[in-house]
């Protein structure tokens, strides 16, 4: 049987907010794209995003980027007629013959956005003005010196350029100044470190915070007590404890409550989430990718004995806040009391739970050929995936719910 997942990649704008995803063909039969039947690779990418998963689910409101083969662009088979969610994204192997290019040019017309490299663009389309482009850059092609003298020379209300290849805030850093548009990677989840800089004042509470948080000896009413003296936090737990996804039918009225009914082990975890989610100086996508890697790394407890879910739940939130502080790993866990299987598996991916993590991250990342240490399948991979993704989509608006200003009186 023919089976085929979705990935996807995220592509910011210059502030660092979500612009579209790059949906990305993955067969479940080996660990990488297979494109030996393009056509219906990209059909089942189609259906799997659209109907079988729902693109709102996966990808929310944002715009999708989709590699469309020459068939589907000359009409042999159907595209989705949803111009402002999708992007037709271009291969440099496509043949731009008449028939191709005037295909293209009526989709530019109904509405749709043509995505691909400079190259093509330049030898193709830079006397079509009137098209919508997004014009793609490999910042690591070594032939890319004069990116700022030849995106000024292309840049206009109908062209758009991306920064491809974007793998560390400082690149990302150095094109913003260039001037790109969008930027495509997973950038947003390495720190950005000062050397001789530690972890920012501003942020030396979270880590109080979390400290008591992981630490085993603190009590049910030691939590109480330092929950409940964080307003925000405790809102956002009750929150929590009263929705429908801590699966509880019984009305939580307080901390300690929440701590009898769930457990002081869930409810540390909880709040670890919560705290985190505070952080307001970086991108929310930041924040949701740590959501992703935790639901993932709980769901794949399935199928690893040995591991349970809080401690991969744990384990995949606590990998993004490196980068949360701007910190290296080890300072922060230096001040942080986990067991030696959690500060292994976050600094060197060392253990099981290391090679959970590593293989999350892998997936996640799209790095194909690396995500085996766990041996565990693609199929399986890719349905703990998803369920992260819905999962987060659907709490990421809770978590970033505020008790509401109480108004003066008098």
């Amino acid at each position: 049987m023919f089976h085929t997942y979705v990935g996807s990649q995220p592509i910011y704008n210059s502030n660092l907010e979500i612009y579209a995803y790059k949906l990305l063909f993955r067969n479940s039969m080996d660990n990488k794209a297979n494109f030996e039947d393009a056509d219906r690779a990209t059909s089942e990418l189609i259906i799997n995003s659209l109907t079988d998963i729902g693109l709102d689910r996966l990808i929310g409101k944002h715009k999708a980027s989709i590699k469309f083969t020459r068939n589907f662009l000359l009409g042999e088979y159907p595209i989705p007629k949803l111009k402002n969610r999708i992007i037709i994204e271009l291969e440099d192997t496509i043949e731009f013959d008449d028939d191709i290019l005037k295909t293209l040019g009526e989709f530019s017309e109904k509405g749709f956005t043509l995505s691909m490299s400079e190259e093509t663009y330049l030898k193709y389309f830079s006397d079509k003005p009137d098209y919508k482009y997004i014009v793609k850059f490999n910042i690591k092609n070594p032939g890319q010196a004069n990116l700022l003298e030849l995106i000024s020379s292309i840049k206009d209300d109908n062209v758009k350029t991306m920064a491809e290849m974007v793998e560390t805030q400082q690149d990302f850093i150095s094109c913003n100044e260039i001037g790109f548009d969008y930027f495509g990677g997973f950038f947003f989840c390495e720190p950005l470190i000062v050397k001789g800089v530690g972890i920012p004042g501003n942020k030396l509470q979270l880590v109080k915070l979390l400290h008591k948080l992981q630490d085993e000896e603190t009590s049910a009413q030691e939590l109480d007590s330092l929950i409940s003296t964080d307003i925000t936090l405790s809102y956002r737990l009750l929150r929590y404890a009263n929705s429908s996804y801590s699966g509880l039918k019984t009305r939580v009225e307080s901390i300690q409550h929440a701590v009898s009914l769930l457990g002081l082990d869930t409810i540390k975890m909880i709040a670890t989430l919560m705290a985190l989610s505070s952080i307001d100086d970086k991108p929310q996508e930041l924040f949701f990718f740590g959501l992703i890697r935790a639901k993932m790394c709980e769901h794949l407890t399935e199928f690893l004995p040995g591991i349970t879910p809080n401690m991969a739940f744990t384990v995949g939130l606590l990998s993004i806040i490196n980068a949360l502080l701007d910190s290296p790993m080890e300072d922060i866990l230096a001040k942080l009391p986990l067991n030696e299987n959690l500060t292994m598996a976050l600094l060197n991916h060392e253990g099981p739970l290391g090679h959970m993590l590593h293989d999350v991250i892998a997936y996640i990342n799209n790095k194909q050929d690396d995500y085996r240490l766990t041996k565990l399948s693609d199929g399986i991979l890719c349905y703990a995936y998803l369920q992260a993704v819905v999962w987060a989509n659907s709490i990421a608006p809770l978590l970033n719910e505020k008790p509401a200003k109480r108004k003066a009186t008098g």
